[in-house]
């Protein structure tokens, strides 16, 4: 709890480092506080009819959207499997500090049971991350090599040296269909407060 209460969350075995972050992120966040999750509150908190309240929350959504994250890879160096895994292994700690700001400032969440929102943040982290970069993908490259960061882009032969071909493939496909669809940005950013909050506990929340 604390560790999520200073921005950090799960705590998994490959995510040791965000322990490392949270005194900067205390710092920085001010008591888990950013602009936008201050922000956020005061635009939906007025009561308005009908569906003029939709253009209000696609704005907080907008507002929250975390910026590009880079992995920190060095593609000066010859890929190998253990290169690609470790950059995407700090990628991912890297994107959880966003994630978990970003799931703070959205409506509602703040309302929920302090367990719950941890719940949700440990079993939805992992699909969100997948769902933005199947977006990146898309604006980016078209879809045809996976965006994961500006410095980390998987092409065919990345896709293989990963070990991950098979899973690579389905994420591409992913990608592709935010085409297919004719996704847009506003879209994408309701798609994913909906995948957000559509994964909790089989026990369900308290």
């Amino acid at each position: 709890r604390k560790c999520y209460e200073a921005g950090m969350t799960l705590g998994a075995r490959k995510l040791k480092k965000l322990g490392n972050l949270k005194t900067q992120d205390d710092a920085d966040a001010g008591g888990l506080s950013s602009p936008t999750e201050e922000q956020a509150p005061k635009m939906v908190m007025t009561r308005i009819d009908g569906y003029e309240c939709q253009p209000i929350f696609l704005n907080v959504l907008e507002a929250i959207e975390p910026g590009v994250v880079c992995a920190g890879h060095d593609n000066s160096q010859p890929d190998s499997f253990s290169n690609l895994l470790t950059s995407l292994n700090e990628l991912g700690e890297r994107q959880l500090v966003y994630v978990v700001k970003w799931a703070k400032a959205l409506p509602g969440f703040r309302n929920l049971h302090v367990d719950d929102q941890m719940s949700i943040i440990q079993y939805s982290w992992m699909g969100l991350m997948v769902f933005a970069m199947g977006w990146r993908s898309f604006t980016n490259v078209n879809s045809r090599m996976l965006y994961f960061a500006p410095d980390l882009v998987f092409n065919e032969y990345r896709m293989h040296k990963s070990r991950m071909y098979s899973q690579c493939v389905r994420m591409r496909h992913l990608s592709q269909e935010f085409g297919w669809l004719q996704i847009t940005p506003q879209e994408f950013l309701c798609m994913k407060a909906l995948l957000f909050f559509s994964i909790i506990p089989v026990d369900g929340l308290k």
